[in-house]
């Protein structure tokens, strides 16, 4: 959700199977050109098989039940590092230019 926070999107939903039944769903992104990107795949055993993958529209916030104190929490990490980031990056070019 961070990244398509970020960088927008698709978001694409899949079924997590052990032994041919579903026991979760698995989410990733798709971005521009149809270049999916999952930071979290590796989470799952060779047990648990990811199939299929819908395009689901982004739930509005306020309907978050499940982990919506720990995406908040990534969230302004993330941001907050790439705002240091900048800064950094701002600060660098400024002193090239009075040097």
């Amino acid at each position: 959700m961070v990244l398509n926070d970020l960088l927008g999107g698709e978001l694409i939903r899949g079924e997590v199977h052990v032994d041919g039944e579903r026991v979760d769903y698995h989410w990733w992104n798709r971005l521009g050109l149809g270049m999916e990107i999952d930071l979290t795949r590796e989470q799952f055993g060779p047990q648990e098989i990811v199939t299929g993958g819908i395009v689901i529209a982004r739930p509005p916030e306020t309907e978050w039940r499940r982990l919506r104190q720990e995406y908040e929490l990534l969230r302004d990490r993330v941001l907050e590092a790439l705002n240091r980031q900048q800064a950094t990056a701002s600060s660098a070019v400024l002193v090239s230019r009075l040097a």
